[in-house]
């Protein structure tokens, strides 16, 4: 193996015997099921390498070969230097052992010294903060101890290689956020560094990209590309239209009928730009519905989701009085108005929400209400959500530049004013 690769991964594949029979490609039954099929790739020494794919797609079983947790059928993978990795969580702990004598134990498994150990120890655990049951038996312990104790003995020892397994799912916000930040650390040094997660923006900052597919090797890339479009195959597989261009929809049966609100026409489009949708245009967001309760007040909430289902735009007429509360039956058109050099290259999904009654809310920023009250009205909420699927092209038109295979790390990139001097 050449001095600048860390790992090496030769035609591994990994069969597993099944008890009960599955059926394969052709339709026939097989009691042998292939995690991993003759995959081979290498990885240079400080590179960090973000593995995707499909729950059972072969990730795991990729890095439990890797960690020397289970042995490939066929093939080889060769390291250079020492590995620390959090797979299952508990892996590399002795249950009946207290948690003071795991950290020592899981460390000289990983092949660092009694000393080094003794010498981080407390900051080990002053960062797991599990202090106060170091001295429980860990079999005790709940998997987001066992993820704290088992990433901080990562984070604070010395290691050439670094695995990690769905490392943020599982933990408090408080520990996740200092996780993270060590994770940043970790990227911005010299080490090599495996990870697989489920959640693409954790996977922003990686060198390069291995996507798994039923087990085989379908890219490796440096290609940021790679996550989107791994996403819009994802949604493809579901039969959800990526829309591109202006859209109207006006199918709402799949939705929970109202006897408040009837749902006419969402449509989405750009003024200027039919072709295609393209960042450095605006976009308007227009909803056609009917009121028909007489009695209470109607308004709109709209939603801006990612792919994976954060959201990360809400807006609504009641931000800055921009449109009065709607008293009267009848029908209405609510249009958004969204500014050019607002959307990133990346999928966003629209939904649309109704508040029906909401002068209570409204209400109790100057008044207090019940918390009973309060829940009512949300109650109340009509959702339509994931009406529009869309995609925009990211553009530069000032200066000619398009970013779609940039990664610029923004759900949203809004143009904010920017100013530019020299010092004096």
């Amino acid at each position: 193996m050449e001095d600048n690769i860390a790992i090496s991964i030769k035609n591994i594949s990994k069969k597993y015997c099944l008890q009960q029979p599955i059926k394969d490609a052709d339709g026939n039954e097989t009691h042998e099921l292939w995690a991993l099929k003759d995959i081979s790739f290498d990885i240079k020494k400080g590179e960090s390498v973000g593995i995707i794919g499909s729950n059972g797609s072969g990730k795991s079983t990729l890095l439990k070969i890797l960690a020397g947790v289970t042995k490939p059928t066929t093939g080889s993978a060769e390291i250079k230097g020492k590995v620390a990795s959090i797979l299952d969580i508990g892996a590399g702990f002795h249950p009946e052992l207290s948690g003071r004598e795991n950290v020592f134990l899981n460390g000289q498994i990983y092949g660092v010294s009694h000393r080094e150990i003794k010498q981080k120890y407390n900051e080990i655990v002053a960062f797991s903060g599990i202090g106060k049951f170091i001295d429980e038996p860990v079999k005790n312990y709940s998997n987001g101890m066992y993820l704290r104790l088992a990433f901080s003995i990562m984070a604070h020892l010395d290691f050439d290689v670094y695995l990690f397994d769905e490392v943020f799912s599982v933990g408090d916000a408080e520990f996740s956020m200092k996780a993270r930040e060590k994770f940043h650390r970790l990227l911005n040094s010299e080490k090599t560094i495996l990870f697989v997660s489920h959640n693409l923006n954790e996977l922003a900052e990686q060198d390069k990209y291995i996507l798994l597919e039923n087990g085989v090797l379908k890219e490796n890339t440096r290609e940021k590309l790679l996550l989107s479009k791994y996403l819009e195959d994802v949604l493809n597989s579901k039969k959800i239209d990526i829309h591109t261009q202006s859209v109207i929809i006006d199918d709402f049966s799949e939705y929970n009928s109202s006897n408040a609100i009837i749902l006419s026409k969402v449509s989405l489009y750009q003024e200027n730009n039919s072709s295609h949708f393209d960042s450095s245009y605006g976009f308007t967001i227009s909803v056609s519905f009917e009121k028909l309760d007489i009695h209470n007040t109607a308004d709109i909430i709209v939603s801006i989701i990612d792919a994976q289902g954060h959201v990360i735009l809400s807006s609504s007429p009641l931000i800055g009085n921009n449109c009065k509360q709607i008293e009267e039956a009848g029908t209405y058109i609510y249009n958004c108005h969204i500014p050019a050099n607002f959307f990133s290259n990346r999928l966003y999904r629209l939904s649309i929400s109704f508040f029906v009654n909401a002068k209570d809310v409204i209400s109790s920023i100057h008044s207090p209400i019940e918390a009973e009250q309060k829940n009512d009205v949300m109650k109340s909420m009509i959702r339509f959500e994931n009406l529009i699927t869309f995609k925009a092209s990211l553009n530069n038109s000032a200066i000619g530049s398009n970013f779609d295979i940039v990664n610029l790390n923004g759900g949203l990139l809004p143009e904010f004013k920017w100013t530019l001097s020299k010092p004096v």
